[in-house]
């Protein structure tokens, strides 16, 4: 039994008590998009040569809604991803979480994390897509 979903569905336990699966994305959407319009005030406390910072965005991204957010999962997950068709991106063991995050941070520190850099974007992207296949929380 998945601890982190309400019994018998796919529902994530949140702390609205809602039971409704496309009414939970909608209002974690919701959050999603004030949190993101406030992140700011959380940058002095992001480091991203530490996987920690993971976890201090999602849980100011997340925690209004669930109990654990910022937590590293304890179970393995799968989950379909509208973007995908409905598929599920490979995410990494529970008991891999950190040392796949170290793997990431290791690959990064050969980028340029600069404007000047061509590739940038491609960079960037491809560190969250193997930053966020590592830790997604649940």
């Amino acid at each position: 039994m998945d601890p982190y979903i309400y019994p018998n569905t796919n529902t994530l336990i949140n702390k609205l008590d809602i039971r409704d699966e496309q009414q939970l994305i909608d209002v974690e959407a919701q959050l999603l998009i004030a949190g993101i319009v406030d992140i700011n005030s959380i940058t002095q406390k992001i480091d991203f040569q530490k996987h920690e910072s993971l976890q201090i965005i999602h849980h100011f991204l997340f925690h209004e809604l669930y109990s654990w957010a910022g937590e590293f999962r304890t179970v393995n997950i799968s989950k379909s991803e509208q973007v995908l068709n409905g598929l599920s991106v490979a995410y990494s063991d529970k008991n891999h979480i950190i040392s796949d995050l170290k793997t990431v941070y290791r690959w990064s520190e050969s980028k340029q994390w600069s404007y000047s850099n061509p590739s940038l974007v491609k960079d960037f992207s491809a560190f969250m897509i193997k930053a966020l296949a590592c830790s997604s929380l649940p």
